[in-house]
C-alpha cells in the first residue's frame, strides 16, 4: 500500500496538464497513489489523463462525465484516496521534485497532522516569492491557526500541504461555491494537534487569467465572489470562536482586516456599493476595537486612518 495520496482535479487544462502531471510523477519520493480526476473536460485533457494512466500504474484515473464544479470532484478524490495522508496539486501548477519527500519526512519526524512547504508564484514566467522562509515551525493548534489567519507563512490553498486524511472525517469540500478552500482549510487546521511548516519553495502556483483567484493579482473581484468571501469569513469567525475559543480575537480581526483591504480597493466601483456600504458599517461599529487591537499591522492602521479621513466615507 502506498504511503500517501496525491489528488489532482482537472478541467480543460490541456495546455498546462502534461507539465503538472509530470511534476508529480517525477518526485524523488515515489511511494504514492495518484488520484487523477478528469472533471468533464471537453478539450484534450481526458486523452492526456488516459495517456499518463496507461504509462504509470500509480495513477488511479477517474472520469466524471459532467462538470458540476471543483468541490464534487475533490470530494470524489477524497473518497477514492486509500492512504493515511493526502495532498492536492492543481492541474496548472508545478511541484519541485523534492516536495513530497520533504512533506512526508516532516510529517513522520514530528508526527504532524499537517506538514507544509513554501512556494513561488509563477507570473508570466517570472518566479515571485510566495511564503518562503528559512526555518522549521512546529506549531500547536492555536499557533497553526494564528499563522493561517495572519497569512505571512502560508495560506488556505490546499496545495503545499500534506494532511492526515482523518482530518477530513466529517469535513468535505462545500458544493455550489466559487472558491472552495476558504470554506474548508481552517476547519482542518482546527482539528490538527501538530502543524509543521518549512518554507523551502517546492511548489509553483501558475498565475494566469484562468485562475478563479486571479483577482488577487489584478485587483478585480466580482460582486458574487466578494459576497462569498464575506459570508465565508463570517462563518469562519463563528466556527473558530466555538471550536477553538483561544483564536477568536485573531479570527475576528482577520475578518475585519479583509474588509479594510477590500474597501480600499473597491470604493470607486459603483457596482460594489451595497457590499461596500455593508463593510463600512461594520468597520465603523468596530473602529475602536480595530484601532486598539494587538494584531493591528502598520498597513491596516494606515488603511483605517485613510478610510476615516476620506470624505466619501463619512460614516466612519
Amino acid at each position: 500500500m502506498a504511503q500517501l495520496s496525491v489528488v489532482m482535479l482537472t478541467y480543460n487544462r490541456e495546455n498546462f496538464l502534461p507539465s503538472s502531471i509530470e511534476s508529480v510523477l517525477s518526485q524523488t519520493f515515489g511511494d504514492f497513489e495518484f488520484v487523477l480526476i478528469n472533471n468533464g473536460s471537453t478539450d484534450g485533457s481526458k486523452e492526456i489523463c488516459e495517456h499518463y494512466a496507461a504509462k504509470d500504474k500509480r495513477i488511479k484515473l477517474i472520469n466524471i462525465e459532467e462538470n458540476r464544479g471543483a468541490p464534487p470532484g475533490r470530494n470524489q478524490g477524497l473518497l477514492s484516496a486509500t492512504t493515511d495522508y493526502i495532498t492536492f496539486v492543481d492541474d496548472d501548477d508545478y511541484c519541485e521534485p523534492g516536495m513530497l519527500e520533504l512533506l512526508k519526512n516532516l510529517s513522520k519526524e514530528y508526527d504532524a497532522d499537517i506538514s507544509l512547504c513554501g512556494s513561488w508564484n509563477n507570473i508570466n514566467g517570472t518566479l515571485v516569492p510566495y511564503f518562503i522562509f528559512d526555518e522549521t515551525l512546529v506549531l500547536d493548534k492555536v499557533q497553526g491557526l494564528h499563522e493561517l489567519l495572519r497569512r505571512e507563512k502560508y495560506n488556505v490553498a490546499p496545495p503545499t500541504k500534506l494532511f492526515r486524511k482523518s482530518l477530513f472525517d466529517g469535513i468535505t469540500f462545500v458544493e455550489n461555491v466559487l472558491v472552495d478552500d476558504i470554506h474548508v482549510t481552517y476547519k482542518l487546521f482546527a482539528k490538527a494537534n501538530v502543524i509543521v511548516a518549512y518554507g523551502e519553495p517546492l511548489y509553483r502556483f501558475n498565475k494566469h487569467d484562468g485562475n478563479m483567484t486571479s483577482f488577487i493579482q489584478n485587483n478585480k473581484i466580482s460582486y458574487d465572489l466578494l459576497n462569498e468571501y464575506l459570508h465565508a469569513f463570517r462563518e469562519r469567525t463563528e466556527y473558530l470562536s466555538n471550536v477553538v475559543p483561544e483564536i477568536a480575537p485573531r479570527a475576528f480581526y482577520s475578518e475585519l482586516s479583509y474588509m479594510l483591504s477590500v474597501c480600499d480597493k473597491i470604493q470607486s466601483q459603483d457596482n460594489m456599493k451595497v457590499l461596500y456600504d455593508y463593510m463600512i458599517g461594520i468597520l465603523e461599529h468596530n473602529y475602536s476595537l480595530l484601532s486598539r487591537s494587538p494584531f493591528l499591522t502598520d498597513r491596516d492602521n494606515m488603511l483605517l486612518k485613510r478610510l476615516k479621513q476620506n470624505p466619501k466615507n463619512e460614516r466612519i
